[in-house]
This record gives C-alpha cells, sequence and structure tokens, in this order.
C-alpha cells in the first residue's frame, strides 16, 4: 500500500488552517477496507493533483473508527457508512457527508448472510433464535439484515446480534461462535470460495441503488476548507468516471490487487457500482428504516447529514 499511498503533511497543512493558496493544498484521507479503490485511482491517475491537492491516503477500520479518526482531527476526510454517518449525526456528532462513494449494486450480490454447510440452516426462518456476526451491532449497518429477518417472519428481537470485524468473520463461523455472519465485498467471496453458503442478500433487496460507502468531513473543518472539499469532490467525480469505464478494469484490478497484497490474478472480475452523487430518496429510506428499527428515536432528513456543497439528486438514477 505504501506505493499508492501519497506524500502530504498532517492535518497542519495550509488546506486544514485555510491558508496557502499558492500551494497545493494537502489533505489527509483515510479509507476502509473496502471500495477503496476510486480514491487510489484519484491519486495514482493525478486526479488529485489536477486540482491542486496533495492527499496522504491512510488505512482506516470499521465506520465508528472512520468517523472517529475525523471528529479527532487526525483525518480531513473519511470513508464512511451512509447509515452509520445518518446514526451518529442524529446523535450530534458534527459531521457531514461531502460525497458518495460505494452504492449498492441493484443486480450483483457483494454481501449476504452466510452459514456453514454443516450448519443444517437453509434460509432466514432457519436463524430465529441464533446469533449472527455483523461489523456493528445497532449501527446502522445491521439494518438489511434486520429488514429481511422480519421480511422472513422471524422475531428480530430474538436473534443475537455480535459484533465481528469483517476479517474475523469466517474463523468465528468456523468455530461455531457465531450461526451467521454478513460479510461484504472480498470478503464476501472468499468466503463463498471456501464454500460458506449464502441464504439472503439483504442489501440488494432491501436496498439496491442506496448509498452504501461516502466520503465524510467534519463541519467545522469544512467551514473553512470548501474550497478543498470541493476540489476533493470534483477529484473523486473523475475518479469514479474512470472506475467504471470497462476499459479500465486492469487498472482497477491493479489498484485491488496492491493495496490487498495479493496477485492480480486474484483481484475481482467486477466491482461495486460508484457515484459522487447521492441518491436523496433512497439515502432517506435507509434513515426510515433506522427510525422503524428503534436506531433513531425520530428521524432526521438527508439535508441534515449532507454537506451543502455535496452532490445530490431525487431519483435512483445514475448519472
Amino acid at each position: 500500500m505504501a506505493g499508492l499511498a501519497g506524500c502530504g503533511s498532517d492535518t497542519g497543512s495550509p488546506a486544514a488552517n485555510g491558508a496557502g493558496a499558492d500551494k497545493a493544498a494537502t489533505i489527509r484521507v483515510s479509507v476502509a477496507a473496502i471500495q477503496f479503490e476510486t480514491a487510489y485511482l484519484a491519486q495514482e491517475k493525478g486526479m488529485f493533483k489536477k486540482q491542486g491537492l496533495n492527499v496522504e491516503i491512510v488505512n482506516g477500520a470499521d465506520p465508528a473508527s472512520q468517523l472517529a479518526q475525523v471528529v479527532s482531527g487526525d483525518v480531513n476526510i473519511a470513508t464512511g457508512s451512509w447509515i452509520n454517518v445518518a446514526t451518529s449525526v442524529a446523535k450530534g456528532l458534527p459531521v457531514s457527508v461531502i460525497a458518495g462513494n460505494g452504492v449498492v449494486d441493484p443486480k450483483t450480490d457483494n454481501s449476504g448472510v452466510l452459514v456453514s454447510k454443516r450448519s443444517g440452516i437453509t434460509s432466514l426462518k432457519g436463524l430465529a433464535g441464533k446469533t449472527i456476526g455483523v461489523v456493528g451491532v445497532k449501527s446502522g449497518g445491521d439494518i438489511p439484515v434486520l429488514q429481511a429477518l422480519e421480511g422472513a417472519g422471524v422475531d428480530v428481537n430474538g436473534v443475537k446480534e455480535v459484533a465481528i470485524p469483517y476479517s474475523g468473520m469466517q474463523a468465528a463461523l468456523e468455530q461455531g461462535t457465531v450461526d451467521a455472519v454478513v460479510p461484504v465485498d472480498q470478503f464476501y467471496r472468499q468466503m463463498l470460495g471456501a464454500g460458506f453458503v449464502s441464504i439472503s442478500n439483504p442489501v440488494r433487496e432491501y436496498q439496491a441503488n442506496m448509498p452504501v460507502t461516502v466520503w465524510t468531513a467534519k463541519k467545522d473543518w469544512l467551514a473553512s476548507n470548501g474550497a478543498e472539499a470541493t476540489k476533493f469532490v470534483a477529484a473523486m467525480k473523475e475518479a469514479v468516471a474512470y472506475y467504471k469505464d470497462p476499459a479500465n478494469l486492469a487498472a482497477v484490478q491493479k489498484v485491488n490487487a496492491e493495496v490487498n497484497q495479493i496477485d492480480v490474478a486474484k483481484a475481482p472480475k467486477a466491482f461495486v457500482p460508484a457515484d459522487t452523487t447521492i441518491n436523496e430518496a433512497e439515502a432517506q429510506a435507509g434513515i426510515d428504516a433506522m427510525v422503524h428499527f428503534g436506531l433513531l428515536k425520530k428521524s432526521i432528513s438527508v439535508d441534515d447529514v449532507l454537506w451543502s456543497g455535496a452532490p445530490r439528486r431525487a431519483s435512483a438514477k445514475a448519472q
């Protein structure tokens, strides 16, 4: 990953202080273990440089940790989960979404509820009274699982959720710590390849076209660095266009392989859709689902979560 990471200074840079307009601004960006390709492409292909930005990309972790990095000022911008960010904003965390990144593919499964072949569980009904490993308990990311369980007639209050990082889900299932897990992206594909069985795909079934990962920044940083945020979004828009072009698949695979430190032959043959523009209707539906399952006491609007300069649209049609 070091070969792809940019050379930049810390958050005491001109960008962080709102000064140095005659110099390339430097921002520190934290990426998650999933849907990171667009950020590295923007750096590798000179899209950040084109906007006058120096970017240092650092490794992040789970959605809550990513937000904590932003709030602490350790990074200027970080990948976040749309639902997790919306939940945090509703609880008073001073962050805003500045742009979208990964989007739920309405046609392809990039996540799912997996069980062991030896479990005897063949459908969600078999999880009644069981334990499920999710990346965050009552964090919002588990909402589609709860929606799917409810849709299958399972009492969600009788199902126990335990927090497990994606990297630990396979071991937890193998050891019998949990009855099912909900991995995403490469973790999902790796577990399918290892022989685990998918019994449901809640994200595609209940959240198609909704923002998955989003770019998030602290409100006071945005107040002083709106120009830098705008430039970052412009760079990411160009990176997404490059990422989505089938002619550039080999370049996207190369980035994925380098970051994951795997042979490029083992990189995915297809990647999740991406869009910097937030689909307001689906984003609001995600918030409403959180209210339904009690993660939020009252609903908030998409406008409460989005930065004023964030690109958005009302319909589900991707641009």
